[in-house]
């Protein structure tokens, strides 16, 4: 039997909540990003129901879908999703089951369809300049989609801005470093330096299970690929572009070339964005992971621990241990990137995609995963 039981609650336009959960027969998700350099193209949920009397009818356009664990957690948390497309699946004749398949968009997919024109932008560190989109502070935002509370590390330029939010904040992100997190009807921008806030949880990723691991059924290591790099330039606009190269590496290794555009308020910064790049990613060795688990294969105790400490907050550091054919087990920090649950009546299965921590490591006194010199990167 499965040990995460979720629930679908829709809120039409104007109405109040109605769960509509014993209707669902499958869902999928899908969010976060495949890899630490990617931007975030915004995620969805796909459901199909079970459409007597034609039910899904009232399920109109904008309506939200909140998706939520509460037994496992303790604690109701949620994330929720605009309608943006429902297929009606009827049985011909009328004489079998009728279906309807829901596709709902997250925070970051409806913020794309959200243009911002000639919208003034104060000068202010990045999270806190990501505010000002905010509905509550005049911004293009309908009321309903919030920005968490963040301030950043950068700080992003003053500027007149024309475009769609979700394409100002991937700019921001390049700016940043950080990564964003959607919880209810919130998206914030995870400042780089907070990560040493986020040291990872107890419970782990690993082979066998106990009460404090969880046991992946698939695992893969990949090479950097295309996140192998040892030259860099930042373009920002008023900014002259910022370019730098890991000599080292591209002796050894050859050019591998990458370009970013972000808001960079003056030189100086933007050419520490390019130095951390080249710094961080010059190692054609290096690794990121992807790994899956079923829900009704875990020890219940672990798989609490990773639904209300890592996938229910903010933080989204954990340890991986693996080991290679030939070699010794090997533990590793790791941050999830991106995920895709798969939820049926048996079960739930996670797919999620991990970069390394030190991409985020910044040197921390007295930190025992950030304080370790040759391994945490000095940070701009």
């Amino acid at each position: 039997m499965p040990k995460l039981n979720w629930q679908i609650i829709h809120r039409p336009i104007g109405g109040s909540n109605v769960d509509i959960t014993s209707r669902v027969l499958s869902v999928n998700v899908l969010q976060g990003r495949n890899k630490y350099l990617d931007s975030y193209s915004g995620g969805s949920i796909t459901f199909t129901i079970n459409n007597s009397s034609d039910y899904a009818s009232g399920i109109g356009y904008g309506s939200r879908i909140a998706l939520q664990d509460i037994p496992v957690t303790g604690f109701s948390f949620a994330c929720f999703f605009w309608v943006q497309e429902v297929t009606f699946n009827d049985y011909p004749g009328n004489t079998g089951l009728n279906t309807a398949t829901i596709t709902a968009v997250d925070w970051i997919s409806r913020a794309g369809r959200v243009q911002a024109e000639n919208f003034v932008l104060a000068q202010a560190n990045t999270g806190q300049q990501f505010a000002q989109f905010d509905n509550a502070a005049g911004g293009p935002l309908p009321a309903g989609m919030n920005v968490g509370s963040s301030i950043g590390q950068s700080i992003g330029s003053a500027i007149t801005y024309t475009g769609t939010v979700a394409n100002y904040l991937n700019l921001l992100q390049t700016t940043e470093r950080g990564y964003v997190v959607l919880r209810g009807d919130s998206a914030t921008l995870i400042d780089r330096k907070k990560v040493s806030d986020y040291p990872p949880i107890a419970t782990t990723l690993g082979r066998t299970t106990s009460s404090t691991q969880i046991a992946y059924e698939e695992f893969v290591r990949i090479q950097n690929g295309v996140q192998f790099i040892n030259n860099a330039t930042i373009s920002s606009s008023g900014v002259a572009d910022q370019n730098e190269i890991n000599s080292s590496s591209a002796t050894t290794y050859g050019p591998a070339f990458y370009s970013s555009q972000t808001v960079d308020y003056n030189a100086t910064q933007a050419d520490g964005n390019a130095q951390w790049i080249v710094n961080n990613f010059s190692d054609p060795a290096s690794l990121r992971f992807e790994c899956s688990f079923r829900d009704i294969t875990q020890n219940s105790t672990a798989l609490a621990s990773y639904m209300g400490e890592c996938w229910g907050t903010v933080n989204r550091s954990i340890n991986l241990i693996y080991q290679v054919p030939g070699g010794s087990s090997t533990t590793t920090a790791v941050v999830m990137e991106g995920l895709n649950l798969r939820i049926t009546p048996d079960s739930t299965e996670f797919r999620m995609t991990f970069s390394p921590l030190q991409y985020y490591q910044f040197f921390t006194l007295d930190s025992s995963t950030l304080g370790i010199l040759d391994t945490s990167r000095l940070g701009w």
